[in-house]
């Protein structure tokens, strides 16, 4: 780790903590206003004075379980991203405030308040992923400040609650990555994460097999929930502990290889026009047998080339079949938004500005429509320039480089096959944000609702920076005992 990510993740701030005995006496004020209010609310005279009275003590109630237990914290995100309503709070430009954001925004407060008042430091498990997400935070600010001005005399900026919004879903992607990464100590907890959001998964996947399934189940999900990324890291965590993790007794294997089966069914035969349903998937399930089965590299190359140069037609007509208007208007958004934005190339034109300016340019031989990149390194290129995206991918390679790292290290069983699973999502993840399913989503296209599918990244690729400091305290006891 370089001197200055170690001291960034090292730095240390003023405190303070609550003593045993404050400890004792918040807890007994906690008990007495929960009973207090449940004594008051009957007497209470409308539903409105109610829920003034309920919210702060609920409110109180859950930051307390969390700051007790933050691993639940995480298993809220992955349980409500997938079935928790939305609440009313809309956004007339940019859909919805949805839970997922809700619940990173509460989690990463409490951290930063235990922080301060228990831990008595800020501190970052030290990581070779944290330097650049602390760089593509700062970035994203400075875009922000520079998003004020306006680049385009006849056109407008974006509003400033769109800005706002741009960044905060950065902030809340980084939020999500540090939560998993330094909240979670123990592999139980990461299996648990694990499984809980497997299980759920296999909950989807079985309300969308039949009509009758979809009319008693498919309402319990929530919209958004159900993107690209969702069925990427669904379809990748379930192949690689059904292919790699041998420690699983086989019926386990068994019923995670039909939840692979099944979500398959669906994305790739029920849905095969929606290519990015399933593309990344694919890409991600020959990264993990291509890492997990060694032996068959030769063999399996070979046999794609060659089916694929004897099957060109076929090929052709999978990959892109019924897209070719599709990808005609893509490739024409890309260039009109890259030269939109060499007006300022390093900083970009600031968070969901670009939106506005492209009505000025003619797409296609007309003028006067707003459109998205549908491809999110242009995207945050556009938004943040250069530096902001070269933030990004300086955090995708070193998460990279973590995962092959890892590979060689951890123990067969599930670390291991959670590392490969990472990989093959990671990899699906890039072809993903090519295809314009949002690592980090844009305002103007996918809305904040598409937070609730690309956080399962985040969260994910957080895993292995768990099971790096795992291995590393491992490490540093045996190195203490020799």
């Amino acid at each position: 780790m370089s001197i200055i990510s170690r001291a960034l993740t090292q730095f240390r701030v003023v405190e303070f903590r609550l003593r045993g005995d404050q400890q004792v006496w918040l807890r007994r004020l906690i008990i007495l206003g929960v009973i207090g209010a449940s004594l008051a609310l009957p007497l209470l005279p409308s539903q409105r004075y109610v829920m003034l009275i309920a919210a702060p003590v609920v409110g109180g109630v859950i930051a307390y379980v969390f700051l007790r237990w933050p691993v639940l914290g995480l298993a809220a995100i992955i349980f409500g991203t997938l079935l928790f309503p939305t609440p009313g709070i809309s956004d007339q430009l940019a859909g919805r405030f949805n839970i997922t954001m809700l619940l990173v925004v509460a989690l990463v407060g409490l951290w930063l308040f235990d922080m301060l008042t228990r831990q008595r430091q800020f501190k970052l498990v030290p990581s070779r992923t944290n330097l650049p997400l602390l760089l593509l935070i700062l970035i994203s600010g400075i875009s922000f400040i520079n998003g004020r001005l306006n680049y385009y005399a006849l056109a407008q900026v974006a509003p400033l609650t769109a800005q706002i919004g741009g960044v905060a879903l950065i902030l809340l992607s980084v939020g999500a990555y540090f939560l998993m990464a330094n909240q979670i100590k123990t592999r139980l907890w990461l299996q648990r994460l694990t499984w809980l959001f497997v299980a759920l998964g296999a909950l989807y996947v079985f309300s969308r097999l039949t009509a009758q399934t979809r009319y008693n189940f498919r309402h319990l999900f929530q919209y958004g929930a159900d993107a690209s990324l969702f069925w990427l890291w669904l379809a990748c965590i379930t192949a690689s502990q059904a292919l790699i993790n041998r420690q699983l007794k086989p019926r386990w294997r068994i019923a995670l290889g039909a939840i692979f089966l099944g979500a398959a069914y669906i994305s790739f035969i029920r849905a095969y026009t929606w290519k990015s349903g399933w593309i990344p998937a694919a890409v991600g399930l020959g990264v993990i047998v291509w890492m997990g089965y060694p032996r068959w590299r030769i063999s399996m190359l070979m046999l794609g080339i060659g089916w694929g140069l004897f099957n060109i037609a076929v090929v052709k007509n999978v990959a892109i079949g019924g897209e070719d208007y599709s990808i005609l208007t893509r490739v024409e958004a890309w260039r009109i938004v890259l030269e939109i934005t060499r007006v300022n190339p390093f900083l970009g034109l600031g968070p969901s500005n670009y939106y506005w300016y492209t009505p000025l340019f003619s797409i296609l031989g007309y003028y006067g429509l707003n459109f998205s990149s549908h491809n999110n390194y242009i995207d945050i290129f556009a938004q943040y320039g250069i530096l902001g995206l070269l933030g990004f991918l300086w955090f995708i390679w070193e998460a990279g480089w973590l995962g092959l790292g890892l590979k060689e290290r951890v123990s067969e069983g599930f670390d291991k096959a959670y590392v490969i699973g990472a990989l093959g999502g990671l990899a699906g993840t890039l072809v993903a944000g090519m295809l314009g399913d949002w690592v980090i989503p844009f305002i103007y296209n996918v809305g904040v609702h598409g937070f609730r599918s690309s956080v399962f990244t985040w969260i994910f690729l957080g895993g292995l920076v768990v099971l790096e400091e795992m291995y590393r305290i491992k490490t540093d006891q045996q190195n203490q005992d020799r």
